[in-house]
């Protein structure tokens, strides 16, 4: 039983090995667009059976995909839950090589500041994580870790990440959807909980901070950072003939699309009003800092 299982997973490995090398080759001299519209591929998903130990008995769900599905029916046949979705997947469509640097370099800045990239062999809840992309741009030991995203969407990988990240096609997480207010995991589970760039698309975001505090074991930390809402800059743009054509492609490209230049539920001004809320959840500020226009805080359960 032992050999046929090793044959089987030596197979897999090959097919997938077959797949990736095919995929590579192909974006060889394959130059596109910055304004073109990005390919999408899908996760590699560990089945619910590998970790249903950690899921809540009392909650019925259903696979999709080797996804954890915990959405129900009456809000997946919501008009505006289906506009919502569009407009996330066109969003991700519509990335552009300048939104994915900046967030690279502000992923980099935060983990050298945290020190949390260098975690190993540990257990991490990515909260609104998207794509799940944050498993390969923050942390250092990914294949080290057991990742596990939450969102009420299915969002595929843009061919940016994988070009930077190929590792995102071959590390399996662990996908599941549900929402940020009722994460479906037993208590004291996870070592660290992330959101990055999602705590301002939350419902509420004060239940999902509630809800990571339960999650989590005794020390273990919560990272969120995001945008902050736009001062006014004091200093003058300065404007040139090709930043004026830079400035109408964009344009166009997010009226194309349909891409929301702002898309938030929620935006915040500073971080006082979400550390008032990890304290009276029970959290002890470790790391807070404002830095231009983003945040992040680091708070652990004692």
């Amino acid at each position: 039983m032992n050999f046929i299982l090793l044959a089987s997973n030596n197979l897999e490995e090959k097919y997938k090995e077959t797949q990736l090398s095919k995929l590579f080759y192909d974006m060889i001299d394959q130059y596109r667009n910055i304004y073109e519209n990005a390919s999408l591929f899908p996760q590699n998903r560990l089945h619910p059976d590998e970790y249903a130990h950690l899921l809540k008995s009392e909650i019925n769900f259903e696979v999709r995909d080797n996804v954890a599905d915990y959405i129900l029916d009456s809000d997946k046949n919501n008009s505006n839950w289906s506009k919502q979705n569009k407009k996330f997947l066109n969003y991700h469509k519509s990335l552009t090589p300048a939104t994915f640097f900046n967030s690279i370099s502000i992923d980099h800045y935060i983990a050298a500041k945290t020190q949390l990239h260098k975690l190993s062999k540990v257990r991490v809840l990515d909260v609104g994580g998207g794509t799940g992309h944050f498993l390969c741009s923050f942390f250092r030991n990914p294949a080290s870790l057991e990742y596990f995203l939450v969102d009420p969407n299915v969002r595929e990988i843009h061919d940016q990440f994988v070009r930077m990240y190929p590792a995102l096609l071959e590390l399996k997480m662990r996908h599941i959807k549900a929402y940020a207010e009722q994460i479906p995991l037993i208590d004291e589970c996870i070592d660290l909980v992330v959101s990055s760039s999602a705590i301002d698309h939350y419902k509420d975001y004060k239940l999902f901070i509630k809800e990571s505090y339960r999650c989590l074991k005794s020390g273990g930390k919560i990272l969120i950072s995001s945008h902050l809402k736009k001062a006014k800059s004091k200093h003058k743009k300065t404007w040139s003939i090709s930043a004026f054509f830079e400035y109408l492609a964009k344009s166009f490209h997010r009226i194309r699309n349909r891409v929301a230049i702002n898309d938030h539920v929620l935006e915040f001004s500073d971080t006082e009003q979400i550390e008032d809320v990890l304290k009276a959840a029970g959290f002890i500020i470790n790391q807070s800092e404002i830095f231009k226009n983003y945040f992040y805080i680091v708070a652990r359960k004692e």
